[in-house]
């Protein structure tokens, strides 16, 4: 191959790469064009679905968030102002020992959010298609499509005798074997609540004692 042609592919794989990291370019990925205009895209991270009644410290608070972070990062002139339905970006938190909600339910009167108990675990009606993230870093020990009953189901062993289990799913995002970041997502919700368990030494937990 002749220093011609050499050229010729540098320049074709030099504009395939650009178009793959700016906006401008006609060949850009559909998934990036989507986001919303006020979030800044990065790899790390989620988003999340603004519910009525929310605020931007009680979603930093439960994600592990610095607040001046999030605002920045979503470009928010007034942090106190959200409106429902807005998507937010939430970035992965700094690495953490303590576990932090996997996702919000809407605000009810009486509670902090949609959640009750239910066998030692947690029932969270999110919004649909929320992402459910990681509550601590760990190993995905189990993605399945059906777990006694449970529908889609991930369970993350956290190498200390606690694992947490994320179940009624719609969508799967993690395969066994895989190491997940705290705060990264292991799977989407469809209308059906996500159940959310702690266990520690294969017995559910008081999520209440070890949650933010």
């Amino acid at each position: 191959m002749n220093a011609f042609h050499v050229r010729q592919m540098a320049r074709r794989w030099g504009c395939v790469l650009l178009c793959g990291v700016t906006a401008g370019c006609a060949t850009a990925s559909p998934q990036y064009d989507r986001l919303p205009p006020q979030a800044i895209p990065q790899a790390n991270g989620t988003y999340y679905l603004v519910q009525p009644g929310e605020t931007l410290w009680g979603i930093a608070h439960d994600f592990g968030l610095d607040l001046n972070t999030l605002a920045m990062l979503n470009r928010l002139l007034d942090p106190t102002q959200l409106n429902p339905g807005q998507r937010l970006f939430l970035p992965a938190p700094p690495p953490t020992r303590n576990f932090l909600w996997p996702a919000r339910g809407a605000v009810t009167p009486g509670q902090r959010s949609a959640v009750r108990p239910i066998n030692g675990g947690l029932e969270i009606q999110a919004a649909e298609g929320s992402f459910v993230r990681a509550s601590r870093t760990g190993r995905v020990a189990v993605a399945a499509r059906e777990v006694s009953g449970l529908g889609k189901t991930v369970i993350l062993d956290h190498g200390d005798g606690y694992a947490t289990v994320y179940a009624g799913l719609t969508q799967l995002l993690v395969v066994p074997g895989a190491e997940i970041s705290q705060g990264n997502p292991v799977g989407r919700l469809g209308r059906a609540p996500l159940y959310f368990e702690i266990r520690a030494n294969a017995q559910p937990s008081d999520p209440s004692t070890l949650l933010p």
